[in-house]
C-alpha cells in the first residue's frame, strides 16, 4: 500500500460533511423551528448558537493535547458520539434552559470532530503529503453546507424538528462507528511515540519564529472565521430580504458549497506548485470582493458573489490546516493547532450574535463590518511571510 493510501481521506472528508454539517450549518435551518419550539426569538437562539462555539475557545488546547496523545481519529469518533448526544437531546423539551444545556454536548462534539482534527490525522498518518491530503478532506466538506441545507429543508417540512434531531443523531453515530473502527487500526500508531509523555510543547519552549507563527496564524483566521461564520448564518436571510422567495435564498445560499470544492481542486492542481502561503493571500482577497459583489440586487450577482466566496474560502480552509505543519512538525501539530483555534474559536463564537446585531441595525453596516474584517485578516496574514518555513518544509 502506497504512502498516500494510509490516509483515509474519504471517511475523513465525509466525516467533515457530518461533522460541520449536523453540528453547525443545520442551525441556518433549524434556528426558526428550534426558536418556536422553545417559545424564544431567533436571536436568542443564535446566543446559544454563540454559546456552543464558544465551547472550542476553552477546550481547543486540551483537545489538541488528546489528539498528540492519543490521535486525531481517537478524539473525533468520540466527538461524533458526544454531538450525536446532544442533537437527540436538543428537540425533547420546550425550555430555553434545556436547550442551553443541550447544546453543551453539541459544543464539545463539534469541537473534538471539525477540520483541526481531521487535518491533524492527515498530518500524523503522512506529513509529507499532509497539503494534498488535507486538499482530499475538504473536497468533501466543501458540499457540506449544500447539502446540509438542501436536505433538512425537506426533512423539516415532512416530519418536523424533533424527528429531525434524531436523524442527525443517527447519522452522527453512524460516523462515528466508522471512524472507531479506524482508529482501532492504529494508522497514528506508527506516526505517535509509545509513551504516555508527549513531546513538550509551551511557549517557553517555542522559538520566535514559533511563535509569531502561532500569533499571526491566530488572528488572522479569527477574523476570517468571524466573517465566514457571521455570513454563513445570514445568507438565507439576506437573500430572502433581497428576492422576497425563501426557496430562491436557500438555493442562492447554497451555491457557495460546491464553489469551496472547486477553489479547493485549483489549490490541489495548480497552488500545489506555489507557497501556499501566496496561495492563502490570494483566497483572502477574495472574500471581501465576493461581499461587495453580493450587495447588488441581481440573481447573477448573487450567484457570482457565492461563487467567489466559496472558492475564497475553499482555499483557506487548506491553507491554515497545511501552513500550520510549514512551522510545527507532526508531533506538535495537534497542540499547535490548539493554540491557533482558540482565538479563532472565540471569533467564531461570537459571529452569529455580532452578525445578528449588525444584521438587524442595517445590511449595509453589516457588510462594511464584514469586508473590513476580511482586508484585517488578510493584512495579518501578509506578515506570515516574513516568516522563513521549517528547514525540512523549504522544499515540499
Amino acid at each position: 500500500m502506497s504512502a498516500r493510501n494510509l490516509v483515509p481521506f474519504h471517511s475523513l472528508g465525509i466525516s467533515q460533511i457530518i461533522a460541520f454539517g449536523l453540528q453547525f450549518y443545520i442551525f441556518a435551518q433549524i434556528k426558526a423551528p428550534l426558536a418556536l419550539w422553545v417559545g424564544v426569538t431567533e436571536a436568542e437562539v443564535l446566543y446559544a448558537i454563540s454559546a456552543l462555539l464558544l465551547i472550542q475557545f476553552f477546550l481547543a488546547p486540551f483537545i489538541g493535547g488528546l489528539i498528540d496523545k492519543f490521535g486525531a481519529l481517537y478524539v473525533l469518533a468520540r466527538g461524533l458520539v458526544i454531538g450525536a448526544v446532544g442533537m437527540a437531546l436538543l428537540p425533547l423539551y420546550p425550555s430555553v434552559y434545556w436547550m442551553w444545556a443541550a447544546m453543551i454536548p453539541v459544543g464539545i462534539g463539534f469541537a473534538m470532530s471539525s477540520y483541526e482534527t481531521a487535518f491533524s490525522a492527515a498530518v500524523k498518518i503522512d506529513e509529507k503529503r499532509s497539503r494534498r491530503n488535507i486538499s482530499f478532506i475538504t473536497f468533501y466538506g466543501g458540499v457540506a453546507s449544500s447539502l446540509t441545507w438542501l436536505s433538512v429543508a425537506p426533512l423539516l417540512e415532512h416530519v418536523g424538528l424533533q424527528v429531525t434531531c434524531f436523524v442527525v443523531a443517527t447519522i452522527l453515530l453512524l460516523m462515528s462507528w466508522r471512524m472507531f473502527y479506524l482508529s482501532r487500526l492504529g494508522l497514528e500508531r506508527k506516526k505517535i511515540a509509545q509513551t504516555d509523555k508527549p513531546e513538550p510543547f509551551t511557549w517557553s519552549r517555542m522559538s520566535v519564529r514559533e511563535r509569531w507563527a502561532i500569533l499571526i496564524l491566530g488572528s488572522s483566521s479569527s477574523l476570517e472565521m468571524m466573517v465566514f461564520v457571521g455570513t454563513s448564518l445570514m445568507w438565507i436571510s439576506w437573500f430572502n430580504v433581497l428576492f422576497n422567495d425563501l426557496g430562491l435564498a436557500v438555493i442562492l445560499a447554497s451555491v457557495y458549497g460546491p464553489f469551496q470544492v472547486v477553489g479547493r481542486v485549483l489549490e490541489m492542481k495548480f497552488g500545489q506548485k506555489f507557497d501556499a502561503r501566496l496561495t492563502g493571500l490570494i483566497a483572502f482577497g477574495l472574500v471581501p470582493i465576493s461581499l461587495m459583489i453580493v450587495q447588488v440586487p441581481s440573481v447573477e450577482a448573487a450567484v457570482l458573489a457565492m461563487a467567489i466566496f466559496g472558492m475564497g474560502h475553499g482555499v483557506l480552509t487548506v491553507t491554515f490546516g497545511y501552513v500550520t505543519n510549514l512551522y510545527f512538525k507532526a508531533e506538535v501539530y495537534g497542540r499547535a493547532k490548539g493554540w491557533i483555534v482558540v482565538p479563532r474559536a472565540l471569533a467564531s463564537a461570537l459571529g452569529p450574535t455580532v452578525s445578528g446585531i449588525l444584521f438587524l441595525a442595517g445590511h449595509k453596516l453589516f457588510f462594511s463590518v464584514m469586508i473590513a474584517f476580511g482586508l484585517a485578516s488578510w493584512l495579518l496574514f501578509l506578515g506570515l511571510m516574513l516568516l522563513k518555513p521549517r528547514e525540512d518544509m523549504m522544499d515540499q
